[in-house]
C-alpha cells in the first residue's frame, strides 16, 4: 500500500467534505431517458414521512428521486416521484448504510455499507433493483469516482487506519477490481483511461498542488495547472481554483476546455480555514453549463463564521453571473438534470424551485 501524509489527507477531506458531495449531472436527452415525463406544476410539499427518512441521495430524472428510509438497522431505497408523491421500493439493505451515488446517466447506484468493522461493501444496482455488482473491500475511509466517459467503469480508494491506499477500477462490464498504480488517493475521471489528482507535497503543508492527468493504460503522466487550490471534472470542461493575488481571501474559478484555453472565469471571496480556505456547496447543471454555489455574504473563519450565504449561478459560457438567493444557510445543494429544480438541506430535504426562487419541503415535519 502507498501512504498519504496525514496532514495533507485531513486537509484534502475537509476540501472534500466542503464542496459538492455527490457526483456531477450529465444529463440524457429527454427523449432519451424513459424516466422523464412532462413534470405537473407545482412540487408537492411534505410528501416523505419523517419517521423512517434517511436522506435523499439525488435526482434520476427531472421528476423523481432517489430516497433512502431507514428501519430497525435496515435500509430500503424508494424512487420519489416529487409532482404526485407517489413512492416505490427497489432495494432493500441488511447492513448499515454509509453513502449512495447515482450514476451519471442516472441509470444505476452504488450503494457503500459496512457489514463489519474496517470493511466496506460495494453494491450497483440499476433502477429495477437488479444488483450488477456486489464485493467487499478491506477499509478504514472509502472514496469513489463514478466515470462521466464511461459509466461502466467507476474509482475506487480504499484508505487503511494507518492512512495507506489503494486504488481500484471496477468495470461493470466484467465486474471485478482492478488495481491501478498512481500516486496520489483522491482522483477524478479526466477520459475513459486517464484520471486527475492534485499532485501534494507530502514533507510539508500546502494550500495549492500542481494538477496531474495521469493515462491509466501507460502511466505518462502531463500537468495540466502548475498551482491549483481544488478542482473538479466535468465532460466538457475542468473547474480549477487559484489564489487570484488581489486580496488573501480572493479566489478565481477557472472553467477550462479540452484545448488548455479558460471559457470563462469568476471571482469569489472564500472563509479561511487553519491550513487551507473552504469550498462552499455548489453543483453543475450540465444541461445548462451552469455552476450553483454558494457564497459567503461576509469575510471571515469558517470555524466561526455566523453569517449568511448567498446562492449564486455561474454561466460558464456566457461568463454571467446571477444572485438566486441573497440569505440562505449553507447547505448540500443537488439539482436536477435541466436545472428546473435542485434538492437542498442537510439531508436534501428540500427542493429549491429554480423559476420561482421559493423552497419546498418534502419532508413531513413531526407533530
Amino acid at each position: 500500500m502507498k501512504k498519504f501524509g496525514l496532514l495533507n489527507l485531513l486537509m484534502v477531506f475537509l476540501l472534500l467534505l466542503s464542496a459538492c458531495q455527490s457526483e456531477k449531472v450529465t444529463t440524457t436527452p429527454p427523449a432519451e431517458n424513459s424516466r422523464d415525463k412532462q413534470a405537473p406544476k407545482e412540487i408537492k410539499e411534505s410528501i416523505i414521512p419523517s419517521e423512517t427518512f434517511k436522506e435523499n441521495v439525488d435526482w434520476l430524472s427531472e421528476t423523481e428521486v432517489l430516497t433512502v428510509k431507514e428501519k430497525e438497522g435496515a435500509a430500503a431505497f424508494y424512487i420519489t416521484d416529487v409532482f404526485d408523491g407517489g413512492s416505490e421500493k427497489i432495494y432493500e439493505l441488511s447492513s448499515s448504510h454509509v453513502d449512495s451515488v447515482v450514476s451519471p446517466d442516472k441509470g444505476r447506484i452504488l450503494i457503500h455499507s459496512s457489514p463489519a468493522t474496517y470493511s466496506a461493501m460495494i453494491t450497483i444496482i440499476d433502477l429495477n433493483g437488479k444488483e450488477w455488482y456486489k464485493g467487499e473491500i478491506p477499509s478504514y475511509e472509502l472514496t469513489y469516482d463514478w466515470n462521466e466517459f464511461d459509466t461502466d467503469k467507476l474509482l475506487i480508494t480504499s484508505f487503511a487506519e494507518d492512512w495507506s491506499f489503494e486504488v481500484f477500477i471496477l468495470d461493470l462490464k466484467n465486474p471485478q477490481l482492478h488495481k491501478v498504480d498512481v500516486d496520489q488517493p483522491f482522483l477524478k475521471w479526466n477520459s475513459d483511461v486517464s484520471v486527475l489528482y492534485q499532485d501534494w507535497n507530502n514533507e510539508e503543508i500546502s494550500i495549492t498542488a500542481p494538477l496531474v492527468s495521469q493515462n491509466i493504460l501507460d502511466g505518462k503522466k502531463e500537468t495540466i495547472d502548475s498551482s491549483s487550490v481544488f478542482f473538479d471534472r466535468f465532460p466538457e470542461f475542468l473547474l480549477s481554483v487559484h489564489a487570484s493575488g488581489n486580496t488573501e481571501d480572493q479566489f478565481k474559478y477557472q472553467f477550462i476546455n479540452e484545448n488548455g484555453e479558460v471559457l470563462s472565469e469568476f471571482q469569489m471571496s472564500l472563509l479561511s480555514r487553519y491550513s487551507d480556505w473552504f469550498i462552499p456547496f455548489y453543483d453543475m447543471i450540465e444541461e445548462k453549463r451552469e455552476l450553483i454555489t454558494f457564497q459567503a455574504n461576509e469575510a471571515g473563519s469558517y470555524d466561526t463564521y455566523s453569517g449568511t450565504f448567498s446562492l449564486k449561478k455561474w454561466n460558464v459560457l456566457k461568463g454571467s453571473e446571477d444572485t438566486l438567493f441573497e440569505e440562505l444557510p449553507l447547505e448540500p445543494v443537488q439539482c436536477s438534470p435541466q436545472g428546473s429544480y435542485c434538492l437542498y438541506g442537510n439531508k436534501l430535504e428540500k427542493v429549491i424551485n429554480m423559476n420561482k426562487t421559493a423552497i419546498i419541503q418534502l419532508v413531513k415535519e413531526e407533530g
